[in-house]
């Protein structure tokens, strides 16, 4: 879905400045919150300070406002989709709340700087850069935070919100709310991927500590942690790392744990890393070549054109990726 321009790109929605927003609230707007609006503003933040401010910026019926609040779960769809030999549940916002969580998480992108090793969720950014931090290694240390986005409570979002600079409750109320599901962020929400990157801020900078501590390189991808280096090492060295992760409130995920050495094939993110090129695994490179025959001789039906060419294309980006 796309807004307009003009919308989203404003910290206030409908209106280009805060005095705007202001004027337009009348008397519902106290001079306490025509405070906090202003200083929301100047942050880059979009001043959701009320239901009324909420309701006038986006020019919503403020009952609109409070049946989202207060009956959340109407305004999504539940589904399943395919995710490796089981499925997915996606709780996808309908459209005038899905409309709500893209303006919040264009801004929250705006003001959240990234810590520099982290990769997912990042305009710019892709598994292919975060596999190419691992380049030449000699061994590959990978874990995956269980249940990522259920995993992270109204709570941890509420924190994240004040990280940005949010302070009042009516703030730290009405966004959390406005944003998670069943009391944790929502898989199929736009705003879910960048509240995420912001929940775990504390956590990102004590493992890129450690890992400069060892001397070792260290990436994220979402919910996927990746360790590198050149020196031996052995698997009690990585006992700090499941510490910091489950003191700051994750389960890992045991199955999808991966250690690998030279010469044994190290893979990040489904590519290989040994060597001074990322590259894809034998096995996908037989199925592009197989691909490319069935192509080239016709043989492709036509309602499997579009998943096939994807294929393809995916392999010239690994192919053409450059450092």
């Amino acid at each position: 879905m796309r807004l307009p321009h003009h919308n989203l790109e404003s910290v206030c929605f409908l209106f280009e400045h805060f005095s705007e927003l202001i004027k337009a609230m009348g008397d519902k707007c106290p001079p306490e919150e025509a405070i906090e609006i202003e200083r929301l503003f100047n942050l880059g933040l979009p001043p959701v300070t009320s239901e009324n401010a909420l309701a006038t910026m986006l020019g919503y019926n403020p009952g609109f406002i409070w049946s989202l609040l207060n009956r959340t779960s109407r305004y999504y769809r539940q589904f399943d989709i395919p995710k490796g030999a089981g499925t997915r549940k996606i709780d996808a916002p309908k459209i005038a709340l899905k409309a709500i969580q893209k303006w919040l998480s264009y801004h929250f992108q705006k003001k959240w700087i990234p810590n520099e090793h982290i990769f997912g969720f990042l305009p710019g950014k892709s598994h292919m850069d975060a596999a190419s931090k691992h380049l030449s290694s000699k061994w590959v240390y990978s874990i995956d935070i269980q249940n990522y986005f259920p995993s992270i409570s109204t709570v941890r979002v509420r924190d994240a919100l004040e990280n940005l600079g949010y302070s009042t409750e009516p703030s730290l109320k009405i966004i959390p709310t406005l944003c998670c599901l069943r009391g944790s962020l929502v898989q199929g929400s736009p705003a879910s991927p960048v509240l995420s990157n912001i929940v775990l801020k504390n956590l990102d900078e004590e493992l890129a500590n450690f890992a400069r501590e060892k001397n070792w390189k260290f990436t994220r991808y979402a919910d996927d942690i990746v360790f590198s280096g050149i020196d031996d090492i052995n698997e009690s060295d990585f006992i700090p790392i499941k510490l910091f992760v489950n003191q700051d409130g994750w389960m890992i995920s045991d199955k999808k744990t991966y250690l690998a050495r030279h010469p044994n094939r190290l893979k990040v993110h489904g590519l290989l890393v040994h060597g001074d090129t990322i590259r894809l695994t034998k096995g996908y490179r037989n199925r592009i070549r197989a691909f490319r025959h069935l192509l080239n001789a016709d043989k492709i039906k036509e309602q499997d054109l579009a998943v096939i060419r994807g294929h393809l294309n995916y392999s010239a980006q690994v192919d053409d990726f450059q450092l």
